[in-house]
């Protein structure tokens, strides 16, 4: 296939310190420029509001300012303007958001306020397509196209979302199709050959009562990188994914919603090395095992909404099915003598339904109350084949193998009461009675512990998760409320390495305190909100080494994390839109004593700071849209990421340091197309997307390189 690759001349002036230096000059006298061209504008300019945004977080229509809870909406436009394509690029402009997919697309991980998964362990927050639950983070990583808004929530939410929503939640909403026929198709390309093809379709299929909506997303590339051992290139991906909607008004009161979605991604897995030749050289990689990283997926659901006189009902059922197939040159090297390679395979089905009554017409007070159930299985299939003969002699080819069944059901009730006790102060109670139960069969042959053994057995977790705030709405319509919540993940079975003298753990609890100020200025040009916060994190799942290497999970950690966060958006002109938003997070285990992954000392890592949390991260954007005549429009953005320095592991040893990524965007629209030329971490900056040790040296994943682009499309 052929590569729109930089020639060799080309990446050696791209890689210079004076280009970096004249891009960095020329980025920030725009950014500038479009600040004061901001500040200055015509005074005949008319002033307009701020667009009125409403979500759904509380599961209700809400507008976001009378929220009495952390929340960021993102929406369609926005992605469409910053070239997001995932769920890892929305962590780079949410307050307190940390994402990052490493490896392959099955290994999508999210901390939100210092909170996330440990290794392949459960998610630690709620994530969901339309109203469905999507329980595993393997499935994390999906196409977003044809997106309406999508809203990020911080802090638990176990009372609405219930278990692995100790962290937040993210909810994505796509396009519904209505009576306007409209059609959007969008074409990508950038200088390492990577190329996008996006397709959105909205039709009414009837005059008034029944609408179609297709999307479809295509992504090919062979890769910016070079194995040079086998002397290829590496970081194929070959994805398809697609969704079909239908929308049927059955009558004046009730609407159904069928949705059908699919994926199918095929490519290379964990493209990592050791740390300084990856430093060194991130293009390159010296794996002499290819890995593959593919994923099925197919899901469907139906949702039914009927509004009565005085009550709103709200019905959704869903099915999920998700199959992986990963394998991976762990080692990182080519070293005959020393060897990890894995083969897994994964399937997973989940079945949930979740039903809602609100109340309707009610001025001094909103109830809702509602009832969910989710039953999944899981069967995995490992295989890893070891050689470490090279740094422990005797310890020649081993084969490690694990079959292991999971059934995960669960079924909770729960309510949320919003009630004024004056004009201006409200109390928002709520409760949820969250009750599962876990089963697993594990079989284990491991020649390289000597372990044979079959094991499981079936646990049951019960939780109580209550929610309460006070809001107080000033005279001039500004929120300011405080909160707080309890967030819970349930226990289970350790399936990644089990070990028989502790296979199973138990739940862990968080506890999140805010105050927050939120409000509208300079006659609603300006929106902006300003929150602190406390979350305490009890009987901690953290990662344990015992003596053998064996790799456990176990409720050994207390954490803590305090911080500041901001957002902003301000309008000065039809024309403009400037966002800022930052946070400071101080987020450290208060107990926790473990195994040292590379030395096996036991270390107290008490008062280090948690993994994956950056103290200070912040991201500016200013974006214009200038009519140049009656048929064209000159689109302008430009976007600086600042993430503060952050460590890998719970040891505080493997440190990313602080780094920006200046991303910019220049492009002609009509009213029926648009061209844009873009760029990416346009000062070409290293950084490590994730970084291990487990005893054999650092390896890591670099972050993607400076990328140039073109985007085409159309939209009537």
């Amino acid at each position: 296939m052929f590569r729109y690759k930089l020639t060799s001349a080309a990446k050696s002036l791209f890689s210079t310190s004076k280009l970096n230096y004249h891009i960095s000059r020329t980025l920030l006298a725009m950014s500038l420029g479009v600040f004061s061209s901001a500040v200055f504008a015509d005074d005949q300019a008319k002033h307009i509001d701020l667009e009125r945004i409403e979500v759904t977080s509380e599961k209700r229509t809400v507008n976001i300012m009378e929220v009495a809870s952390s929340v960021t909406a993102i929406f369609g436009q926005e992605l469409v303007d910053s070239e997001a394509y995932s769920i890892t690029d929305l962590g780079q402009a949410i307050p307190s958001v940390h994402v990052y997919s490493w490896g392959g697309r099955r290994d999508s991980n999210v901390f939100i306020r210092g909170i996330g998964p440990g290794l392949f362990t459960e998610p630690t927050i709620g994530f969901y397509v339309d109203g469905v639950n999507y329980s595993s983070n393997s499935i994390f990583d999906l196409d977003l196209v044809d997106i309406e808004r999508i809203e990020v929530l911080r802090g638990p939410q176990g009372t609405l979302y219930g278990g692995n929503s100790l962290a937040g939640v993210i909810n994505i909403i796509t396009k519904q199709p209505d009576e306007m026929p409209e059609f959007k198709g969008a074409f990508s390309a950038d200088n390492f050959g990577s190329k996008r093809v996006r397709l959105g379709v909205n039709t009414p299929l009837t005059a008034d009562n029944l609408f179609l909506g297709l999307s479809a997303s295509a992504y090919n590339t062979d890769g910016h990188l070079e194995n040079t051992y086998l002397d290829k290139d590496f970081g194929a991906r070959d994805d398809l994914s697609a969704r079909a909607k239908l929308r049927w008004i059955a009558s004046d009161n009730l609407e159904a919603n069928f949705v059908v979605d699919y994926e199918r991604f095929r490519g290379d897995s964990y493209a990592m090395g050791q740390l300084e030749r990856i430093k060194a050289n991130p293009d390159h990689i010296e794996h002499d095992f290819e890995g593959v990283d593919d994923r099925d997926a197919l899901g469907a659901s139906v949702t039914l909404d009927y509004s009565g006189d005085n009550v709103n009902f709200i019905s959704i059922t869903s099915w999920r099915d998700w199959d992986n197939l990963n394998t991976a040159d762990q080692d990182t090297g080519n070293d005959a003598g020393y060897q990890f390679h894995s083969h897994s395979e994964d399937d997973f089905d989940q079945l949930s339904h979740e039903m809602r009554w609100s109340s309707k017409n009610t001025e001094d007070y909103h109830w809702l109350v509602g009832f969910y159930a989710y039953q999944s299985d899981t069967q995995s299939t490992t295989r890893n084949d070891l050689n470490f003969s090279s740094m422990y002699p005797g310890s020649g080819p081993m084969i490690d193998r694990s079959i292991i069944g999971k059934d995960d059901q669960a079924w909770a009730v729960f309510g949320l009461v919003d009630y004024a006790i004056t004009q201006d102060i409200t109390v928002i109670a709520g409760l949820r009675y969250h009750k599962e139960q876990r089963e697993a069969d594990i079989n284990i042959d491991s020649q390289s512990t000597g372990v044979t053994s079959q094991h499981g057995g079936k646990e049951e977790f019960s939780e109580v998760l209550p929610k309460l705030a006070l809001s107080y709405q000033t005279a001039n319509n500004d929120l300011v409320y405080a909160s707080w919540s309890k967030g819970y993940r349930a226990g289970g079975f350790d399936t990644l390495y089990p070990n028989l003298s502790k296979p199973s753990f138990e739940p862990e609890y968080s506890n999140n305190y805010e105050i927050a100020y939120k409000a509208l200025a300079l006659e609603n040009q300006l929106s902006f909100s300003i929150t602190a916060f406390y979350v305490s994190l009890d009987d901690q799942q953290v990662q344990q080494m015992l003596e053998n290497t064996t790799i456990i999970t176990d409720n050994a950690g207390e954490s803590t994390s305090r911080g500041v966060e901001f957002e902003s958006r301000y309008q000065p002109h039809p024309d403009w839109t400037i966002g800022f938003s930052s946070s400071y997070v101080d987020a450290t285990y208060s107990e926790y004593e473990s195994v040292n992954f590379a030395t096996g000392a036991i270390e107290d890592y008490s008062d280090n700071r948690l993994p994956n949390t950056p103290k200070i991260s912040a991201n500016l954007s200013i974006s214009n849209r200038t009519e140049l005549n009656s048929d064209f429009t000159l689109f302008t953005q430009l976007e600086n990421i600042y993430m503060g320095d952050h460590y890998f592991d719970a040891g505080n040893q493997m440190k990313q340091s602080a780094y920006h990524l200046l991303n910019a965007k220049v492009g002609l629209e009509s009213e029926s197309w648009y061209a844009h030329l873009w760029v990416k971490n346009a000062l070409d900056e290293y950084y490590s997307k994730v970084e291990f040790n487990f005893g054999f040296g650092v390896t890591a994943e670099a972050g993607n390189p400076r990328t140039i682009g073109l985007t085409v499309g159309t939209n009537f």
